[in-house]
């Protein structure tokens, strides 16, 4: 029986894939990376459509998605665990004006 992929990775550049479905802890994060199967061990609850890492990511960064940088670590991120903004933070420095 063929595995189902459960999450998508937009570039192969990517340091997190998007969950299609809710992920739990101890589930297998499952997507495509250049055409092969990739397996990670999910460490807790993704809600769907929401981030997890695809590699350990330490703290100050950049997370990438969509082959370009959408972050800096705030912390250490471990393979397989939710990334969000508790872990993230924009990498513009300053104030956006009008």
């Amino acid at each position: 029986m063929e595995e189902k992929i459960n999450a998508i990775l937009i570039s192969a550049a990517d340091d997190v894939a998007t969950s299609i479905v809710e992920l739990n802890k101890g589930d297998i994060g499952k997507y495509l990376k250049n055409d092969e199967k990739v397996r990670v061990d999910i460490t807790e609850a993704i809600p769907k459509f929401h981030k997890f890492a695809v590699r350990d990511i330490a703290k100050n960064e950049y997370v990438h998605k969509y082959g370009e940088v959408i972050g800096v670590a705030t912390q250490d991120i471990c393979k397989g665990s939710y990334v969000h903004e508790h872990n993230i933070a924009s990498p513009i420095s300053g104030t956006l004006e009008n």
